[in-house]
């Protein structure tokens, strides 16, 4: 299938977010050890290396944010995450586009119309590119209720 359009996750702010969480706890934890008195240099050594496990968990984290993407071809919607499609809905058979959320997080639901279950989509990094997304899909069915 030829893929017309591709979405790639804006991430700036995930990773700005990130970093400045590893900051607030770098410097937090630091005044702690130190306002305790007990700031040696095994101790300081052996908080940054914990503190490492977060930025390696956060780099992977990152790592897959990057890597998804949406992909419009020509009769399908596609969710990919590490190259693998997530989620994949053809055009006719969208019933409805909704914004919905699932554990506080924000997502576009797309029921399907065969199987009456939605199919989740994540909203955030992709939030400036929906309104295309959707008219896009609009465009490829016409029936589609779209509340976004």
């Amino acid at each position: 299938m030829k893929v017309i359009k591709t979405y790639y996750p804006k991430v700036k702010a995930i990773e700005f977010f990130m970093m400045l969480v590893y900051s607030i706890v770098v410097c937090f934890g630091t005044l702690l050890l130190w306002l305790k008195e007990d700031l040696t240099f095994e101790r300081w050594r052996s908080f940054m290396l914990i503190g490492l496990i977060y930025v390696l968990f956060c780099t992977f984290l990152s790592f897959c944010i990057r890597t998804q993407r949406i992909e419009l071809t020509e009769y399908r919607i596609e969710h990919k995450l590490l190259g693998f499609s997530c989620r994949s809905v053809a055009f006719s058979s969208v019933k409805e586009v909704m914004f919905g959320k699932i554990n506080g997080s924000p997502v576009i639901a797309i029921i399907n119309e065969n199987t009456q279950k939605p199919i989740f989509v994540p909203y955030i990094p992709f939030e400036k590119d929906w309104d295309e997304i959707s008219s896009f899909i609009k465009e490829r069915n016409h029936t589609v209720i779209i509340t976004i």
